[in-house]
């Protein structure tokens, strides 16, 4: 068992706040409504609103990696006409969520408690600052509040004995220019910039199709673009992408490198631009964009085109409470969930950009450690209990 300077443990029927409704944070909930917890899901948009995103794109593990029996045995409770796919078999991002994490949010243990529209802005204790020098139970044993800021119902505090943050990863990106500064012009165009890529669901052909377009960046979603857009308009000889990456890239991966020798290799109307960054982007009255690259110390080069997408890179940070911002994780190899608040536990994913699903079986595993942590018995188990009673039944 893990020890810790608190009791982790705590008896049912208490409060548990899932902040996240993505595969982690329902597993999480449906984990802990099993056992007999009380439970709330704060969802700052819609239930699995990413994988619906990635649309028809397939999942880069299988389903018996990214489900579990206890929610395909939610599912069938709930519906006794529900069919599992094969574990071997792979959805994609709309049928993952189609099929087994809206059914899932749909059960009756969880729909009634789930909070759409309704991002968390801000978590704290009832009594305790997060500055107090008193003992790690005696902060403990303080109800969290929690601050939502609802779309409809306007701001709104919900209160919880356990905080469970699921809200995964985010790439926190660069400016377009040198260094992954910020290119002269940027902050103020951004949100006239491209959105989405061609497999999206949000995606319109519009955008792009007869238009140059100049995507920014060498990020897997930079390369997710350009090879997307490679297989729906790299033929169209009235389209024109320029791809602008990075000079130097001693840092990068082989599939940057793989997927510009794919292009390079075709005969199609991407044009690949090597620089050290975007010095300066500007926008004129009919809306074109005009911007000025910089080649090397000294010299610049400028081009004009139609639309702009940037997908540079960056660093994944954590979407953690300002309850434990600058304060290091507990050093527990085996329970990377455990942060230096009490009672405060961060469950990840993975990112859906570096592969839809990767990192849901260990957070799945997680979980498992989790509940067994705050159940007090190191040996409990609900994925195989569930899984040998099907087994048993047939």
């Amino acid at each position: 068992m893990i020890e810790l300077e608190w009791d982790p443990e705590v008896e049912t029927p208490a409060t548990i706040a899932v902040i996240g409704g993505g595969p982690v944070g329902l597993e999480a909930a449906i984990y802990g409504r099993f056992l007999g917890y009380f439970v709330s899901i704060f969802e700052q948009r819609r239930v699995a609103h990413r994988l619906l995103d990635w649309h028809d794109r397939p999942l880069a593990v299988t389903v018996g990696e990214c489900t579990t029996s206890m929610g395909h045995a939610a599912i069938a409770a709930q519906n006794p006409e529900y069919v599992r796919r094969p574990k071997g078999d792979v959805y994609t991002g709309r049928s993952f969520a189609e099929e087994y994490l809206l059914p899932l949010a749909k059960t009756d243990l969880l729909f009634d408690d789930i909070h759409f529209l309704s991002p968390v802005v801000d978590v704290s204790r009832c009594r305790t600052y997060v500055t107090d020098e008193i003992e790690r139970q005696e902060r403990c044993n303080d109800e969290f509040r929690i601050l939502v800021e609802g779309r409809h119902r306007g701001p709104w505090v919900s209160r919880a004995d356990i905080v469970i943050d699921c809200r995964g990863i985010v790439q926190k990106q660069s400016g377009m220019g040198p260094g992954g500064g910020l290119a002269i012009g940027e902050a103020a165009l951004r949100d006239s910039f491209l959105l989405h890529t061609p497999l999206d669901r949000k995606f319109e052909a519009k955008s792009v199709a007869r238009k140059h377009v100049c995507l920014v960046g060498q990020s897997v979603r930079a390369v997710q673009f350009a090879t997307e857009y490679l297989q729906q308009f790299g033929a169209d000889a009235g389209s024109r992408l320029t791809w602008v990456v990075r000079s130097d890239r001693r840092h990068d991966g082989s599939w940057i490198e793989c997927a510009l020798s794919t292009i390079r290799e075709a005969a199609c109307n991407i044009v690949i631009v090597e620089c050290l960054g975007v010095e300066q982007i500007q926008r004129n009255e009919a809306g074109s964009y005009q911007l000025r690259f910089l080649r090397d110390d000294d010299s610049t080069v400028e081009m004009a085109c139609d639309a702009v997408i940037s997908l540079t890179s960056g660093r994944s940070v954590g979407l953690s409470s300002e309850l434990i911002e600058g304060k290091p994780a507990i050093a527990v190899s085996e329970s990377s969930f455990i942060t230096n608040e009490p009672g405060l536990y961060v469950l990840r994913g993975g990112s859906i950009e570096d592969g839809a699903g990767v990192g849901l079986s260990a957070a799945f595993r997680n979980i498992r450690e989790l509940f067994a942590m705050l159940a007090g018995r190191q040996d409990l188990d609900l994925y195989d209990i569930i899984a040998k009673q099907e087994n048993a039944a047939g």
